[in-house]
């Protein structure tokens, strides 16, 4: 006899080639939330174990709907009945028709209770999601590397601002480079003389101050009340800087308690903004390496996808200095090299927790390897020049243009 075997919240049931109910195994109201997230993990559970040996004295094939392997299910006594299908036509009957079924098992006192139910567990389930998510070390992360990013950009637009600002009193004062220095130089004296007679330009500028006076400068004039709304701008740049700061050592500290093998791989900051573009160290520890090496260029994937364009090397892995600094004709390589190792530094974290300093070390001699092995660029046959070259004239006949109706 064929048999369906299906799993609901309610428990698991076993269905006949007609679609007639045979047995069950409930599971009770208290604990559906429980058993949900048991269900919800990889391996089977112990109700499931014990309903299909008890199922499988009575019927000669059992098609189970799961989405998991016949791995799990090799050390069960029938395992050789097992037939694996998702969706199955019991499983299809049993969603058609959950209310009735239930009632039939005696889960549900009637049909119409199924409502009910199943929005008070739904509700459980996204009450405790959230609580878990809130709990993450995770969302702490990725809120202050998203936060040093928006500082970042916060600061570029106030120093360039104030470069303009300043200026207008003291022009020559653009020959300090340092952002830093000089909003620091502008919070802490403000006034023209007052800079130039502190000495403080001396070792920036390279100029004696006797050249510096302010008859020399082609600056204007500026009041009391004009240059202290510049000095309290400058301030209010210097506390930017120092919350950035301040952030950047908390993620720094967050990256080296919850995947030191990642942050000592990339650095703190660079692997923070993994962690935060994926979503998550658990979603990162997942990913293959491949995808690992192009996150952050998706669009350059799908214009590649779409365009047939190259595909891209690297995404945000291009920020590390091993791949920025390396040649052009081995950049690839590099990308591809620091990808592994950071799939492998993530797993090790999230798995372990464990620090291995072979990570980094193994990085490193295979980054020797490759420089040592292509020191110079490999020279294009001609036949590959002329596949790119037609490639491209493929991709020109294809691209819609301005004004035309056609492909």
């Amino acid at each position: 006899m064929k048999c369906y075997v299906v799993g609901c919240f309610a428990g698991f049931l076993v269905l006949d080639e007609d679609f007639n109910l045979l047995d069950y195994e409930l599971f009770p109201h208290s604990e559906l939330l429980e058993k949900w997230f048991q269900m919800a993990e990889k391996d089977i559970t112990p109700e499931e174990k014990r309903f299909l040996e008890k199922v499988g004295k009575d019927c000669d094939e059992i098609i189970i709907e799961t989405s998991r392997s016949s791995y799990h299910y090799q050390d069960l006594k029938y395992n050789s009945k097992f037939t694996y299908q998702i969706p199955s036509k019991g499983g299809d009957y049993l969603r058609s028709n959950l209310g009735e079924v239930l009632h039939e098992a005696g889960f549900l006192d009637s049909p119409g209770d199924l409502w009910s139910i199943t929005r008070k567990l739904a509700l459980q389930v996204t009450e405790r999601k959230l609580k878990e998510a809130s709990l993450s070390d995770d969302l702490l992360l990725i809120q202050a590397i998203h936060a040093i990013e928006e500082l970042e950009e916060a600061e570029v637009k106030l120093v360039e601002r104030i470069r303009e600002w300043y200026p207008v009193h003291f022009p020559e004062m653009d020959e300090v480079r340092d952002h830093a220095r000089y909003v620091e130089l502008v919070a802490e004296y403000g006034d023209r003389d007052t800079v130039i007679n502190s000495g403080a330009l001396d070792m920036n500028l390279g100029v004696s101050n006797e050249n510096m006076e302010s008859g020399m400068s082609l600056g204007a004039d500026l009041s009391s009340y004009d240059l202290e709304v510049i000095q309290g701008f400058a301030r209010t740049i210097q506390s930017i800087q120092e919350s950035k700061k301040s952030t950047t050592d908390y993620v720094d500290a967050k990256m080296q308690e919850m995947a030191p093998n990642l942050r000592d791989l990339l650095g703190g900051s660079l692997g923070a903004k993994i962690i935060a573009h994926t979503g998550g160290i658990k979603r990162l520890a997942l990913l293959p390496s491949s995808t690992v090496q192009i996150l952050g260029a998706e669009k350059a994937l799908f214009r590649h996808l779409k365009t047939g364009e190259r595909p891209p090397k690297h995404g945000l892995i291009y920020q590390h200095p091993d791949v920025r600094g390396s040649r052009w004709w081995i950049r690839g390589r590099v990308s591809r090299a620091l990808a592994g190792k950071i799939s492998l530094a993530v797993r090790k974290d999230y798995f372990s927790g464990e620090y291995d300093p072979e990570v980094k070390e193994g990085f490193q001699k295979r980054l020797e390897e490759i420089t040592k092995e292509h020191p110079f660029p490999k020279r294009i046959e001609k036949s590959k020049k002329k596949k790119d070259k037609k490639r491209k004239k493929k991709k020109d006949k294809f691209r819609f243009k301005k004004g035309d109706y056609e492909y």
